[in-house]
């Protein structure tokens, strides 16, 4: 009797912790009205204590106080549901078997396990996984893969659990889901890769991440790079490099940046505060903007307005409005507009960009990407894209790689742990525009899947059994 208590105290919890996942969806979906997606994302959902803004519940026009309610973040909730899942999960479904039974039970669970981890890391898949000219019969033998798993581990429940192998399968594959939600939450990195036809490229873009980046020019050879994360671009804050012969003083980050216009076309009471600016600040007008909801379809431009000081003297060396707008693979290569100056006789070139990563195998070699040719095709009398892709040669001379590879839509390439999507295209169909995400538990929702799948089938099949005894 109180094990049946106890059993109906974990599902009320399951509902209490449901409600509450319910009200953080409401109140992040709400936010996106005021904050981009991302911003939202962290603030609600990829954190344990979610900062929930009471203004979000009510119409703009009131001018609600912009007070912050403490609330149990998505990170929590996935956790104590996972926990919660367990605990029942104990209580409800007690190891039979014993002796001999138990022993190869619990091989063949070990062995499970192993397989699942293999499929999870690359089992059964080449180095350089180029496209296939059947999208279905990729997912299908993925599918076969976690099919293969679930099976190992259906014959380790039978053995442990007997009859309730089923749902003791079952509740396995949705705690695996969770555990696997939570692991690409944390781990999974987005990109981007965009491309000029003839271009070769050999970083990648990440749009989550903004830096500051400072070029010296000088040297014909090479060329020597220093980035300031925007992590530490808050205002008022003076950062050092020991590369750099300035310090730089940050006056104002700002979340997102108009776009820029000739400074001539700007009334004068906006021209009146506007900062005497070196470089491009000094002709066009860039200033703050409140930032856009998370599904209008536009990003935001976020800007720094900085000051360079002499290391030595604290003499201001000018100041600079950077935002990502300037930045050209945040305009799709319309926009180029790099502020160059020069210290000490030393020319540099300054961005405010996305975080740059350079192109790496696992075996620490780097690779390069040329785009060979771009191919963007349309419904005959309209402008909507019938398919776009991009013929690509894939360049790593340490590893000895370099092929001819096709990404188009829905036919992804996948190397290096990553996976390279056909997302967009440049102006004029000058080039291509590759997303590129690495999430090397990607595996797991096809995994997760069959594993229901066959816990459910077999508890099904079980049940239908026993009706049909019963009946005879």
């Amino acid at each position: 009797m109180n094990k049946l208590f106890d059993f109906f105290q974990s599902l009320k919890l399951t509902v209490w912790l449901l409600s509450l996942s319910m009200v953080l969806v409401f109140a992040g979906t709400l936010a996106q009205v005021d904050k981009g997606i991302w911003n939202v994302m962290d603030q609600y959902f990829r954190c344990y204590i979610a900062m929930i803004d009471l203004p979000v519940f009510f119409p703009r026009n009131l001018n609600i106080p912009a007070i912050q309610i403490p609330f149990p973040g998505g990170f929590l909730i996935g956790w104590l549901l996972t926990i919660n899942l367990i605990a029942v999960h104990s209580q409800t479904f007690k190891v039979l078997a014993k002796g001999g039974r138990r022993v190869a039970g619990l091989i063949a669970l070990l062995i499970g396990i192993l397989v699942v981890v293999g499929v999870m890391f690359g089992w059964g898949t080449a180095p350089v996984a180029a496209t296939e000219d059947d999208a279905f019969w990729r997912v299908f033998l993925r599918l076969g893969r976690g099919t293969l798993a679930a099976i190992v581990l259906y014959a380790a429940c039978v053995l442990l659990y007997r009859q309730r192998a089923g749902m003791v399968l079952l509740h396995g594959g949705i705690l695996f889901l969770l555990i696997g939600e939570f692991m690409t939450a944390i781990f999974a990195v987005e990109a981007t890769m965009t491309i000029k036809e003839g271009e070769t490229v050999n970083f990648l873009d990440r749009s989550q991440q903004l830096e500051l980046s400072f070029t010296e020019t000088s040297n014909p050879d090479y060329d020597t790079v220093t980035v300031i994360p925007a992590r530490l671009l808050k205002d008022g804050a003076v950062v050092e490099a020991d590369a750099l012969p300035f310090d730089v003083k940050v006056h104002r980050f700002m979340h997102n940046s108009t776009r820029p216009q000739p400074l001539q076309n700007v009334p004068d009471q906006f021209k009146a505060d506007y900062p005497q600016y070196e470089g491009f600040g000094s002709r066009l007008y860039v200033a703050e903007t409140r930032e856009v909801s998370g599904t209008s379809g536009t990003r935001n431009a976020q800007a720094v307005d900085v000051e360079l000081l002499d290391s030595d003297t604290g003499e201001s060396l000018g100041r600079y409005i950077l935002s990502l707008w300037m930045y050209p693979n945040f305009v799709n290569r319309s926009w180029d507009m790099p502020t160059n100056f020069t210290v000490d006789g030393k020319n540099y070139t300054a961005y405010f960009r996305f975080g740059r990563e350079y192109a790496k195998a696992p075996s620490g070699n780097p690779y390069s990407i040329q785009l060979l040719d771009f191919v963007h095709e349309k419904y005959e009398g309209t402008q909507m894209p019938k398919d776009f892709a991009s013929k690509i040669l894939l360049v790593n001379e340490g590893d000895g790689v370099e092929r001819e590879l096709r990404i188009w839509m829905n036919n992804p390439l996948r190397y290096a742990r990553r996976t390279f999507y056909q997302s967009g295209y440049l102006p004029d169909d000058g080039g291509t525009v590759l997303q590129v995400v690495r999430n090397d538990t990607w595996m797991i929702p096809y995994l997760a899947c069959m594993i229901v799948f066959v816990g459910m089938a077999a508890q099904f099949i079980q049940s239908f059994n026993r009706y049909l005894r019963r009946g005879a």
